[in-house]
């Protein structure tokens, strides 16, 4: 275990220290994530703000290590404009120790969805016509609705026949 990981381990018996510590590492993060991600793509702060319908200003604040206001809508925006996806979760203390000690640009870039869903592709997933989908119909930002089925309630979701299995639909 590296010195640092037992040192917050220790560190972080202490309930309100481990919170406060995992909320300045949380707002660090995402304000180094939104650099790296604009810097791996080639962009100014000005190019990110007019992709993601904000401006400059905005994007220099939102990568501020300092900065603690995020919003869910702020950070869809910006994931449309990096062209990638926003995770929110909840997560173990311990998990949070590791990625503090592993932190680099590198683990906070990630490829854009041609290239990530290109990759995917490589690995024996192309040619894919269903997928598990949950929820009710969704319209898309081109007026396409497409209809989910529900997925039959078992505990291994990830083996479902391709009749269990819903092909997206254009209406």
């Amino acid at each position: 275990m590296k010195e640092l990981v037992k040192i917050l381990a220790s560190e972080f018996k202490d309930k309100d220290y481990a919170h406060t510590y995992l909320e300045e590492f949380s707002n660090m993060e995402i304000a180094a994530q939104i650099k790296a991600l604009r810097e791996q793509r080639g962009l100014t702060q000005k190019q990110l703000a007019e992709l993601a319908g904000m401006k400059q200003e905005r994007v220099s604040a939102l990568e501020d290590v300092n900065y603690d206001s995020w919003t869910a809508k702020t950070l869809r925006k910006l994931a449309r404009a990096f062209d990638v996806s926003v995770k929110f979760s909840f997560e173990n203390v311990s998990s949070r120790i590791l990625d503090i000690d592993k932190l680099s640009k590198s683990e906070l870039e990630r490829d854009t969805r041609t290239e990530d869903l290109k990759e995917f592709g490589s690995n024996g997933f192309s040619g894919i016509t269903t997928l598990p989908i949950w929820g009710e119909t969704v319209l898309t930002s081109n007026q396409n609705k497409v209809t989910p089925q529900y997925i039959p309630a078992n505990d291994d979701w990830h083996s479902f026949t391709e009749s269990e299995t819903l092909s997206t639909k254009t209406n």
